[in-house]
């Protein structure tokens, strides 16, 4: 069985102030039990799940709906889940018959007024007992709010340590970090220009290498370049010893034959040649029969 008890002020009568119980076995929406008090006098009622259903029919709108309002309106607490609906305001009040009969309770939002309910009341057999368990409860639930508090602040404190050693860790960690980034670096520095002075040697190896392999070159270019200059100029020589030592005669041609020789009494042996000479072209017998001998003119 569950229960609350609040403060409310009833519309019609602003100067009493007015206590309201409110007691549910599951929810408001299977029905509950209202008790009513001004210190002096009580009042109880009674709202059974049919006029429940029955009033959220009546306006239209869910039983979960219908049952979040009439928890906040008659304990003044949230609704449902402990929190409004999005979107959700509005106020409550409260409005109490001359006779004190009925109760009725009403939703203002935007200025328009719509009555959640009302509850036949009937004077309380022993207002005193009921007086004294409003007070009980009420001191009772005052004890639950003060234990909740009280963990809840205990929580609280424990979060902040937490969060304190959280930003302690989370600061030795930076420094941690920062550390070893600068250690890093360092390194890296120390690495890199290590790979640089490796860099710069091997760059001045190669460029010895190519300087000598160039000088290499150079020499051998000259050298076979000094050697094709010696042949030619040995070629040359040679050609100019040669056409040195050939000299052409400028005298004429004479033509000797074997009867040129015996006229001089040189005996020849006969040759193919003087058989040809024997046997002169006409051209050379018509020479031979214009031309005197030498052998006669000696």
């Amino acid at each position: 069985m569950s229960g609350r008890v609040r403060h409310i002020i009833v519309t019609t009568d602003p100067d009493t102030e007015y206590f309201l119980r409110v007691d549910w076995a599951v929810d408001l929406g299977a029905g509950f039990t209202l008790s009513l008090s001004d210190g002096d006098s009580a009042w109880v009622g009674e709202v059974s799940e049919d006029e429940v259903t029955s009033e959220a029919d009546g306006l239209g709108v869910t039983r979960e709906q219908y049952v979040e309002d009439l928890l906040q309106a008659l304990t003044g607490g949230k609704g449902g889940q402990g929190r409004r609906r999005q979107g959700e305001s509005g106020e409550y009040s409260f409005h109490l018959s001359p006779d004190r009969c009925c109760l009725s309770y009403q939703k203002i939002s935007n200025e328009i007024s719509v009555t959640l309910g009302s509850v036949e009341l009937q004077p309380a057999p022993d207002p005193l007992e009921l007086n004294r368990e409003m007070i009980g409860q009420s001191l009772k639930r005052c004890m639950d709010l003060d234990s909740d508090h009280c963990k809840l602040l205990d929580e609280n404190h424990r979060l902040k340590q937490e969060h304190q050693r959280i930003l302690h860790e989370l600061d030795q960690q930076v420094q941690d970090k920062e550390t070893l980034e600068r250690e890093l670096y360092s390194r890296f520095v120390m690495v890199l220009n290590e790979k640089k002075a490796k860099i710069r040697g091997l760059q001045d190896d190669f460029r010895q290498l190519q300087h000598s392999n160039h000088r290499q070159r150079d020499e051998e270019q000259r050298g076979s370049d000094n050697e094709t200059t010696h042949g030619e100029d040995g070629s040359q020589d040679g050609r100019k010893e040669t056409v040195g030592s050939i000299h052409v005669s400028q005298e004429p041609t004479v033509l000797i034959t074997g009867r040129d020789l015996l006229c001089h009494g040189i005996s020849v042996g006969r040759t193919s040649s003087d058989d040809e000479d024997r046997q002169p072209t006409r051209k050379q017998r018509a020479f031979h029969t214009h031309s005197p001998e030498p052998c006669d003119q000696e």
